[in-house]
């Protein structure tokens, strides 16, 4: 076995770190439109049928995204992907919470399940690159449990963080968060 080029353990640890907390915020994105559901409907003045259409705007375009976000993982690698699709997430994320209308806020509901729609895949073909086969299986399943802590958060703690802020200030939060996360992994990670 050949031994590992300097750097290698904090590049790799630096990028999983980046990519599987980003994956956290897709997941907090899943699960909090229906914590804050009673906001949202006194917000905009809707109906619970149009609250679960601005929920479902987020999984409709991530949906639709995948195959393409397979494909520019590959070719651009998950550095660039990741990054830049987070920038839109983080956009959108700020968007949502200012919204003054529904038109608003379910742009950017899209504009978040754009960019999160890049994260798994990028996060898995970053693993794919960074880890030794034999891991594979591991580090996916941590993976996924990492992003699971995100639905987590969006539950108990968003409801216990609506005592103290506006479901507003949380999602631009968040946003302010993202779009950190999103910066930090064009500048840190690396694809290879």
């Amino acid at each position: 076995m050949r031994p590992l080029p300097p750097g290698f353990a904090r590049h790799r640890w630096t990028g999983f770190t980046l990519l599987a907390v980003t994956f956290v915020l897709g997941f907090f994105h899943r699960i909090a439109p229906g914590v804050v559901a009673p906001d949202l409907m006194a917000s905009f003045s809707i109906s619970a049928a149009a609250l679960g259409t601005l929920a479902a705007v987020y999984y409709y375009i991530y949906t639709l995204l995948q195959i393409p976000a397979g494909i520019l993982s590959d070719t651009l690698g998950p550095r660039y992907t990741v990054g830049l699709a987070g920038l839109i997430a983080a956009m959108g994320t700020v968007m949502f919470g200012l919204a003054e209308d529904f038109t608003t806020a379910s742009i950017g509901r899209m504009l978040v399940g754009l960019g999160v729609s890049f994260t798994f895949v990028g996060l898995m073909k970053f693993n794919t690159l960074w880890f030794p086969e034999s891991r594979y299986g591991l580090i996916s399943g941590v993976t996924l449990l990492i992003g699971n802590a995100g639905a987590v958060l969006a539950a108990t703690p968003l409801a216990l963080v609506l005592n103290f802020a506006s479901w507003r200030e949380v999602f631009v939060g968040v946003g302010v968060v993202a779009a950190l996360l999103a910066i930090s992994t064009l500048l840190l990670l690396r694809n290879h």
